[in-house]
């Protein structure tokens, strides 16, 4: 078996690579950090290649309220691109969606989301991520600045935050089982909401309290029953996580 990763030198798609070769599959990274030469406009995918896994995408909902065109070129051009050229080869192909296409018009991200769920060929299988944390998570993100010590304040959001082993180990399932998929979007969460101020009352932080940004959904926990049935089960727990000074 041979995979192409896109973003294979991001958050997830590190982990994911480190993953399958361990398991000796070969994984073909693709990331525009190689060099500036692997953009995912350019995409090519060798005659071996029997997957696809494409990570790659601009995150971060509030920036995407500043700067909305470079989402609609990474994340709605570059995805779409991707996804013609896996259905000219009949490739297989998983693809980073996001939560936020519940509540799409609440931002640009969540908008390249929704219209990347749209321009999906038939058989291509979207991944909608909840908040995932660990080694290697952006800066921004809550669990990193926690751990950090650089909270500035907490929110009364609801988040479904999933550890990035147990993102990798939904992955799997879904290539897996990929012939049979009966889903064309997958919620890859754990289907527990954690209230943000409450978890920063775990690591002593009872710092003030905001409403946070009017572009984030209130609540993103998943209903994650669809890849349950195909044997997925939580394994790290944010709580256990922070409690145990964040080394699961």
């Amino acid at each position: 078996m041979s995979i192409i990763i896109t973003g294979s030198d991001g958050f997830i798609g590190s982990h994911l690579t480190k993953h399958f070769e361990a398991k000796d599959i070969e994984v073909i990274p693709w990331d525009i950090k190689n060099g500036g030469t692997q953009d995912i406009h350019n995409l090519f995918i060798p005659p071996d290649v029997t997957f696809v896994i494409h990570l790659a995408a601009i995150a971060d909902v509030r920036r995407s309220i500043r700067e909305p065109d470079i989402y609609w070129e990474q994340n709605v051009l570059g995805t779409k691109h991707v996804q013609e050229k896996c259905a000219q080869k009949d490739i297989p192909l998983l693809y980073a969606s996001s939560s936020c296409v519940h509540a799409w018009g609440k931002s640009p991200y969540g908008m390249s989301k929704k219209v990347n769920e749209l321009t999906a060929q038939p058989e291509q299988i979207g991944m909608r991520f909840t908040t995932v944390y660990g080694d290697g998570a952006r800066d921004s993100m809550f669990i990193g600045k926690l751990q950090r010590g650089e909270i500035e304040y907490v929110t009364t959001h609801i988040r479904d935050f999933i550890h990035v082993s147990d993102v990798i180990q939904a992955i799997e399932l879904l290539m897996d089982n990929y012939a049979t998929l009966e889903e064309y979007s997958y919620n890859i969460g754990t289907g527990v909401g954690n209230e943000v101020r409450k978890l920063g009352e775990l690591n002593n932080f009872y710092g003030p309290v905001k409403s946070g940004h009017e572009c984030e959904a209130l609540d993103n926990t998943a209903d994650n029953s669809a890849i349950r049935k195909l044997g997925w089960k939580q394994t790290v727990f944010v709580d256990e996580y922070i409690n145990k000074g964040f080394t699961l």
